[in-house]
């Protein structure tokens, strides 16, 4: 038997149209969207697509966030 892995990495990867979601604030009167702005808007979404306990409150540090280039947020 040969020898078991160091580690096993598992990821699951939700994506949110940035596009989108920019004009959604938009439509309920956000000028100048900015990044923090839409990382609160989908914290929701978060917790739900990962039910993980994700928020300001409780950030457990277990999720990464990243750009479409793999660059951390």
């Amino acid at each position: 038997m040969s020898e078991l892995p160091k580690r096993i990495n598992v990821m699951k990867v939700v994506t949110y149209d940035v596009e989108r979601i920019t004009a959604e604030l938009q439509e309920q009167g956000r000028t100048n969207v900015s990044l923090p702005d839409i990382m609160e808007y989908i914290e929701g979404w978060v917790n739900e697509d990962f039910g993980c306990g994700y928020g300001h409150e409780n950030n457990l540090g277990d999720l990464i966030f990243q750009d479409e280039n793999g660059e951390d947020l």
